[in-house]
């Protein structure tokens, strides 16, 4: 092949890589659950601003509300959580958040270590994949996430949403949220009310049943990423209804927990010191509202303050968080 030609190959090479990236930015489902606000807000949050970390599955995102958490204690705070997340994408997405944070304490919401990834979706893969800028971490969790035959439309994005070119809007062509930041902090903001049958929880009552084997693994991978960095791992259950149904492998974690020297606060256990109500507190049966999660928060911060010596760190905008913390928690019409 001639010089030029090369030339010319090379240059149609480049313009078809750059042309497939801009159709991948507005084909991209880019407000599914609003994750891409939530996970990629998380990169516009200024470096080392975080005191802690809060990672896990929806009962993460519903349970935890950072500014919340900073109006009871000062502490500055982060909820990386996509739904249904893999126990193995939670440990990436710790990773992830590692390399531009250096929180005092990594919290773990508890739901993902019940299941393994070879019972999540497409749907669950898509949701915390998606939203996630390239790194080394991303392919890495492509490659040990996915099966083998399927990876490809994760690569490229634009071979999945190729098909959406009928439902595109002005949205599409909207890429704020690569610049923005998420001003619930990763915390989904749910008001409606709806009857659940959570309660209390007795594990004296229940038999054990085993940890998943490599979800005990991974538990032992994030407690020593943890303290590689210098920072504590914790772990939280938040209240649901059908918490008695992993009941004999929350006795487990329980268990694994005190073994590992892990503090676990399980809010199925002190849910009436907590004043959790079943009529007032439940977006639906398995995840908190914002009353809940004001509660669950509350009991949080003493629960943080008892059990660790964590001292607020400087944020590089206070008002902005008083700002946040007033518009979120003013009286609404």
């Amino acid at each position: 092949m001639k010089k030029k030609e090369l030339i010319r190959c090379l240059a149609f090479l480049l313009l078809s890589a750059l042309l497939l990236t801009a159709a991948a930015l507005v084909f991209d489902r880019k407000y599914a659950c609003d994750y891409f606000t939530r996970v990629r807000g998380f990169y516009n949050e200024p470096e080392d601003s975080m005191d802690v970390m809060f990672y896990g599955t929806s009962h993460m995102y519903c349970t935890v509300s950072p500014l919340a958490l900073w109006k009871d204690s000062g502490l500055h705070s982060y909820v990386l959580a996509t739904q249904q997340q893999p126990l193995l994408a939670t440990y990436y997405y710790m990773k992830e958040s590692l390399e531009h944070q250096s929180p005092k304490l990594m919290v773990l919401e508890l739901l993902g270590a019940c299941s393994t990834a070879d019972t999540a979706t497409e749907a669950v893969f898509r949701d915390c994949l998606d939203p996630l800028p390239w790194s080394r971490n991303k392919i890495e969790l492509i490659q040990e996430l996915v099966p083998r035959g399927q990876r490809s439309s994760y690569y490229f994005n634009f071979l999945k949403y190729h098909s959406r070119w009928k439902e595109l809007s002005s949205l599409d062509l909207d890429f704020s949220y690569r610049n923005s930041t998420d001003s619930y902090k990763g915390y989904i903001y749910l008001t409606p009310a709806r009857p659940s049958q959570s309660r209390a929880l007795d594990y004296s009552q229940v038999e054990a049943r085993p940890i998943p084997r490599e979800n005990i693994s991974i538990l032992l991978d994030m407690k020593a990423l943890a303290e590689e960095h210098g920072a504590r791992l914790a772990f939280i259950i938040a209240p649901y209804e059908d918490a008695g149904l992993d009941a004999g492998i929350y006795k487990s974690l329980h268990q694994f927990a005190l073994e590992q020297d892990i503090p676990l606060l399980d809010f199925n256990q002190i849910y009436d010191q907590a004043g959790f109500d079943g009529d007032l507190d439940f977006f639906d049966s398995n995840h908190l509202n914002s009353s809940g999660a004001s509660k669950a928060t509350a009991r949080l911060a003493d629960w943080l303050e008892v059990n660790f010596e964590l001292e607020a760190g400087l944020s590089v905008d206070e008002a902005r968080w008083q700002a946040l913390c007033e518009e979120l928690y003013s009286p609404k019409d």
